[in-house]
């Protein structure tokens, strides 16, 4: 995939757009419970600022467009990271208005209805923020929203340094995985992942399901054809973690890997006493040190914990859905964006 980078760019003296993917878990004081999506975007900024860019317009969601979130908790945040302020602004008219702050961002673009729609006004709204526009929110490139695909159409459009990560990471899986590939999936979005695990049953050697997808695939309903060697767990239907010998059992599938892909966790994670199959995955990933390893998916990284037990996999995605749809097709409507370049300078 030959994406444009930003890093390839003439920014200086220009006013950038950057699509950012702030979508953060927020605790019940408006904590921040896991800043990763925002601390893979810094190299961005940082670079644009480092390159001259007049100014940094910011754009972001948070939550489902009916909660109405503001991003202000997030914000706060986000400056401390950047060692910088960032003035939010309620509407593109004051974003406009603003010719004095360095860097600014507009509220959740959900609360406009035209993001999800993909309005052509509301994209052109976005689109006169700035001068060039810079994606690097690929956890939302699976969507074709005004912020990711509509803005593409009025203003030159490029990768960010993450979201070409991401991407490079994603299709080294998909179009050369080193075998064995093992391919670890769980969680609760069933009707998410069971499309591709029908095209992975092609291509991987051995599939671990946990979660709900495997009460579902405990049925009759659903088959999966393919090369791959599918283990359900031992224990049976309607399971809330798998048990001790279903663990020992993927984890020997896993320590055999050359390539493994996890998306999802192996139970109700959210409860601490059915965590211990979630953990023993991960466990298992980390010893394998002949392993190229990518992890995805917002409950995995919830589950993982901390920056440093991140750091032991070799690529984590940022995107669930994003990294699940770019692995099954190929490429995504955010993405073809800045492979088209229909407005490039």
């Amino acid at each position: 995939m030959n994406l444009r980078l930003i890093n390839s760019c003439d920014v200086a003296g220009k006013r950038v757009v950057v699509r950012v993917d702030w979508n953060v878990t927020l605790g019940k004081a408006l904590q921040i419970i896991d800043g990763t999506r925002i601390i893979r975007t810094l190299p961005t900024i940082n670079w644009l600022k480092n390159n001259g860019a007049k100014q940094i317009i910011l754009l972001s969601h948070l939550g489902k467009a009916e909660e109405k979130r503001s991003l202000e908790p997030v914000v706060g945040y986000a400056e401390q990271l950047l060692g910088e302020e960032i003035s939010l602004h309620s509407t593109a008219e004051q974003c406009q208005s603003d010719t004095v702050s360095r860097v600014i961002m507009l509220e959740n673009v959900r609360l406009w209805a035209g993001e999800d729609s993909n309005d052509p006004s509301f994209a052109r709204e976005l689109s006169s923020l700035g001068e060039l526009y810079v994606n690097e929110a690929f956890g939302e490139c699976h969507r074709e929203s005004a912020s990711i695909v509509g803005i593409a159409e009025y203003l030159p459009a490029y990768a960010g340094l993450w979201l070409e990560e991401e991407v490079t990471a994603i299709l080294k899986v998909r179009e050369n995985p080193e075998h064995p590939f093992v391919v670890v999936m769980g969680g609760a979005k069933v009707a998410d992942k069971l499309p591709l695990l029908k095209l992975l049953s092609e291509r991987a050697d051995t599939i671990l399901v946990g979660g709900r997808l495997a009460n579902e695939l405990q049925g009759e309903s659903t088959k999966l054809v393919g090369r791959a060697k599918i283990i359900l767990p031992l224990e049976g239907s309607e399971i809330l973690d798998i048990g001790e010998e279903t663990r020992k059992i993927f984890a020997e599938e896993i320590k055999k890997a050359k390539t493994i892909v996890w998306n999802g966790p192996m139970g109700m994670v959210e409860d601490v006493r059915y965590r211990a199959g979630t953990e023993a995955v991960f466990e298992a990933i980390v010893r394998n040190k002949g392993a190229y390893s990518l992890v995805g998916g917002g409950d995995t990284l919830a589950a993982l914990g901390n920056e440093a037990q991140v750091a032991e996999i070799d690529h984590v995605s940022t995107g669930g859905g994003a990294m699940l749809s770019l692995l099954e097709k190929g490429d995504l409507p955010g993405l073809m964006m800045l492979e088209s370049l229909p407005n490039s300078e």
